[in-house]
Formats: structure tokens, sequence, C-alpha cells
């Protein structure tokens, strides 16, 4: 397994973006997804972290996938037979990424969307 990236909520993706260049982070990149949120990656010393800007006073409700971690794994297809096999359901089945690779979703026990990709 390796890290890949960590997602966040915003309600002003330009302030959180000054917020986290005076900490020194690197904008890697920015634009807006195929859901028309604005979306910005950024570098943590190594570590991407990635916020998507949600209009609005409440950040909820939020599509399930928007703050998650995400984690690369060798066998994607193993990973999600295991994870069945332990009784966790799926909360996106395995589709593309939005970078061509296969990736799924699924809820830790507390609740938290995590990001599976197939690693290269």
């Amino acid at each position: 397994m390796a890290f890949k990236h960590v997602s966040f909520l915003t309600r002003d993706l330009d302030r959180t973006l000054a917020f986290y260049a005076l900490l020194g982070a690197g904008l890697l990149k920015r634009l807006r997804t195929p859901e028309g949120y604005d979306r910005a990656v950024l570098d943590l010393g190594g570590a991407r972290v990635q916020f998507f800007q949600i209009a609005g006073e409440q950040p909820a409700p939020h599509p399930h996938w928007a703050e998650h971690l995400a984690l690369e794994v060798p066998d994607l297809g193993l990973t999600v037979e295991q994870l069945r096999g332990a009784g966790y359901r799926l909360s996106r089945e395995v589709q593309p990424s939005p970078g061509g690779r296969p990736m799924a979703f699924v809820l830790d026990p507390d609740g938290r969307s995590v990001e599976l990709l197939q690693q290269d």
C-alpha cells in the first residue's frame, strides 16, 4: 500500500490556497472537475492534499467522494475481495478514475471514505 493523497472540502478555495502557500505548499494543479467543482492539488512536503470548493454555508451534504483518504494498492481486485470477505461494502464500485486507473471507494469503520487505486 502507498499513500496517494488526502482530500478535503473548503468554502473558499482562494483563501485556503493562500493559507497553505504561507506554510510553503506548492500548487500542483487547479482545475474544474467534470461535476463542476473547483479543485486544487497541493504538495505539502511530498504529500498531496487536494481541496474541493463547495459553495454555501454548510459543507454537507456533499458527494460521498469529496472528503477521503486515497491509497494505492498493488492488486485492487484482491483488496476489494478481501474487504467484501470481511463484511465491508463498496460505497463506489470499481470504475476508472479520472486518470484512467481502476478505483473503488469503501467506508472505514468510522464512516470515512477511502479511495482505493490500482498501483501503476
